[in-house]
Parts: structure tokens; sequence; C-alpha cells
């Protein structure tokens, strides 16, 4: 009897988490059902409502019932001839950015010395073309005059506020260290010094102030130089989406139904007819499906509880998308590979399925391409947490913002040994060597969009509903919306699956 008031109890708690109200025989219908997801999805399917009735709880328990990805039977109104079906694809692999098959890192203390050197020699003749910046080595730092201007590249050692509440910065050459410090009184160098982070590397203009001490006027990233957006003349797409979480109990695997069913032309709508008809590629941002063991409390929140058989639903699904599509896939952290950055390919025993899918591409994290001429980088976005976690201007509902903070330091690796973990690869793979036209990223499962320097950022979404996780973190995400980048003007529009408040 107590267990089953403890129950009662918790349906009527996450029922209120959700500002819905259920009556007597609606909680005794719950009882015996995947309560949170019924009321998740109810929540999403009617956002403006507030009484979820008995006969809508039984409605959506049949809908469990029947089996797990099965294929929906249409009947079609109009023949659909997508214009991009008859397109040649463009397409360049960049393979040498992508660790997949190239991972060879041994974990020694040499190889991360390697990498860190590697990185700063990178980014400093990144530095050094900024026309603004005449860097001196730090060790000939000791010769310049007291109270004379000074430029040095150095990597973030060390950050902290002095006792007197100033901004303190120990950078570092191959050679030698100094301490490059913002006064308090310079409150919008506070504000870009918020945002460096340990093992950045960054120019310093400024002003000499100890033997070893720079009173800093200018902070300079490695950053992207100033262009325009690109187009072309050819009207063709490219779609993206994110974070399925295939196996989750909050796979909304209905409104993705849907979407597939929109991107095979099978839907009434003449405007969307002619927005599908020019999407020839699809990216997809990681964590295809929801893993096992990533958190401890995991296991009760899978509906599919074997790692082998999630992959086989992402599977199915992808089957369904039509041929003349290139689909681009890269893991997350909820897939089959490792949790650290860089991330190899989804390994092959999990999508033999889609072996004799020519058009489907499975690839490491991060990668890049050549779409149609548009230089591209795709990654999931898992180094955004640190990032955002020590930063109060960047908010995980905004993470296009952070990806440009990201574009501006020229490095996805922004700093290591925070909460996510980096492979020493012999070969640098998080610096940022091309000049992106397209940025894709995922993780946030927050749609979000941004502009800067020429590149397009694009944050892709989810098709999974709010994790009680997310909850904690007053986090809402955007779950059922697909943007889709028109080449031919630049524009990012959405399809939405699921609406939102007020549309």
């Amino acid at each position: 009897m107590e267990l089953l008031e403890t129950r009662q109890k918790e349906i009527v708690g996450f029922a209120s988490e959700k500002n819905i109200v259920l009556d007597k025989r609606a909680i005794e219908i719950l009882e015996g059902a995947d309560f949170r997801k019924i009321i998740e999805e109810w929540r999403i399917e009617n956002p403006n409502a507030f009484v979820l009735e008995s006969k809508d709880i039984e409605a959506k328990i049949n809908a469990q019932k029947a089996p797990l990805f099965e294929q929906k039977t249409v009947v079609e109104t109009k023949v659909f001839r997508a214009d991009a079906r008859g397109m040649q694809k463009k397409v360049r692999f960049l393979s040498e950015y992508d660790v997949t098959g190239q991972s060879n890192s041994e974990g020694t203390v040499k190889n991360f010395l390697a990498l860190f050197q590697k990185k700063f020699d990178l980014l400093s003749e990144m530095l050094k073309k900024r026309h603004t910046l005449q860097p001196k080595q730090i060790s000939k730092l000791r010769a310049v005059p007291k109270n004379s201007q000074v430029d040095v590249i150095g990597m973030v050692f060390k950050k902290w506020v002095t006792k007197n509440g100033h901004l303190a910065f120990q950078l570092e050459d191959k050679e030698a260290s100094c301490i490059a410090m913002i006064m308090k009184t310079e409150q919008n160098l506070l504000k870009i010094g918020e945002l460096v982070l340990p093992d950045n590397v960054i120019g310093v203009k400024g002003v000499k102030f100890g033997e070893e001490m720079i009173i800093i006027k200018e902070i300079l990233m490695p950053d992207l130089p100033l262009r325009k957006v690109k187009t072309i003349p050819e009207e063709v797409s490219i779609a993206s989406t994110s974070d399925l979480h295939v196996g989750s109990k909050l796979f909304l695997e209905k409104k993705f139904y849907e979407f597939l069913e929109w991107i095979n032309g099978r839907i009434d709508s003449e405007k969307e007819r002619e927005k599908v008809s020019k999407i020839k590629y699809l990216v997809i941002s990681g964590d295809n499906v929801d893993g096992l063991g990533i958190y401890p409390t995991q296991f009760n929140d899978l509906n599919i509880k074997d790692i082998g058989k999630q992959y086989e639903g992402f599977c199915h699904l992808m089957k369904e998308i039509p041929e003349y599509i290139e689909v681009f896939i890269i893991p997350g952290q909820h897939d089959a590979v490792r949790w650290a950055d860089p991330k190899p390919a989804v390994p092959k025993e999990f999508t033999k399925e889609l072996e004799t899918y020519s058009n489907i591409h499975f690839l490491g994290s991060p990668t890049w391409l050549e779409i149609e001429g548009f230089k591209t980088l795709i990654y999931h976005g898992d180094c955004l947490h640190d990032l955002i976690g020590h930063a109060s201007t960047l908010d995980s509902s905004r993470p296009s913002e952070a990806m440009v903070e990201l574009l501006k330091k020229r490095d996805l690796m922004p700093s290591y040994g925070m909460s996510h973990p980096y492979v020493p690869e012999k070969k640098d793979f998080m610096v940022i060597k091309e000049e992106p036209d397209l940025v894709y990223i995922g993780d946030m499962h927050h749609n979000n969009y941004a502009e800067y320097r020429g590149a397009r950022v694009i944050n892709s979404g989810t098709w999974q509903a709010q994790t009680a996780y997310q909850v904690k973190l007053g986090h809402t995400p955007t779950p059922g919306i697909v943007p889709i980048v028109e080449l031919n003007t630049g524009k990012i529009i959405e399809t939405k699956f699921i609406k939102t408040e007020g549309e």
C-alpha cells in the first residue's frame, strides 16, 4: 500500500512539474504505465492544455503497444519528383582532419607535450598573420624598456584574480613565461578576459610594467578573417538534425516518422514540397542512440536496453532517407565510441545494415567536408559544456554563441583538464585549421543559429523530450525542428514538427 502511494505521489509530482492536472482515474491508469513518457509526449503535443484525461492516456498506452520502428503505410496523393534527385553530388571528404583510422596516441607524457607544442605552433602562426600584432619572444621582454609598448603571443598556463581585483594570466611560449594583467577598471577587457581559458593561445598588446609583467591593453585571438557569407547560383539545400537518442523512452519516434514522411515529399503542402525538393544533403551531428551506462540511472530511462538493438533501430530509420540525399553522420558522447575527443566514426559492427547504402557516411567528430564548395565543419559540441560553464555571458540555450567563441579561438579543445577529456593524438585534430563556411553542432538539444565572419553556425536541436536532468538545470530543449541552409541565398529556414505555444 505504501509503495502504491509513493508511486502515485511520484506521478502527481511529475505532472505538476509540467503544469498538468490529473484526475483520479488518470493517476490509476498511469500507475501501470511509463508515466513519464506519456506525460512528456502529451505536453509536447498539447502545449496550451493543462488537464490530461484518462481517455488520452489510454490512447497513448495503446500506441506504445505497437512494435518499435514499425514501417508506416502511406498513400501518396501526388507524385513527388525532387529537383535534388537529378543533381550530381559535389562532396570532398577532408579525411586528414578526421581521426577515424588515424588514432595512434600512446597516452604518454611525451604525447601530451607534443600535442600542446603543436597547438601552440599552429595557433601562434595564425596570430602572426594579424597585421596589428608585432610579437616579441617572451624571453626578450627583459630588454624592453619599462612603460614601452610590447606585443607577445603565449599559451595561457594559469588564470586568476589578484587580491586587488585585477585579472591575471601566466603566459608561456616555448622558451619562457610572463605575467599579463587586465586592470580591474578595464570593464570591456575584463569581459573578453572572462572568455579566455587555460590552454588558449592568445596575442597580447600592452605596456611593460615590470621585468616579466605586461599590463594588457588589447587581447587578440587567432580568429577567422573577415569574409562575406558564401552563396552559389544553384538552388540546392542542406538539412540538418542531431541528438535522436534512439533507445531512450523520451525519443520522439512518432514525430521523427513525420520528419521521414516530410523528407520523402509525402506531404500536402506545396510550399513544403518545394522546400524538400531542393535538399541534396543531410547532416546528423551525433548522439544517434541513447547508449548504455552514460549516467548511473540510465537503464531505467531506456526503451531499448541493448546497444546493438538501439543501432538496429537507428539504421532502420536511416534507410527511410531518400537514396539521392547524401547523409553525413558523426558520433556524440552517447554513441558507441570513446568519450574523449576527437572521436572516431561509429564502428561498422553497429552500422552493417547500412553498408550497401552508398549515400550514408559515418564520420568522426570533428570532421570536415567540402559540400558544393562550402568548407563544412561538423562537431558534436562536447567541449561547449566546459566553455559555457566558465563564462557568465554564455548559455546552453544559445549554443551558437559558444561555438563562435571557439571559432575566435580556432580551437575545439579550449581547455584541458576540465570535465570533458581529450586524447593526445600525435596529430592535432582539434585546432580549426581551415576557415569554415558552415559549422554544424549538436549536443545542447537547442536549435540556435549565428553568422560570424562568413561562417554560418547551426545547432540542429534534438528528437528527445526534456530529460529530468534538463528540468533540474532549467534548460528547455527545442525538439522536432529541422533547419535547412539554402546555399543559393545563405538563408536558414526551419520546418517545425512540434509546435510551441503561440504557433
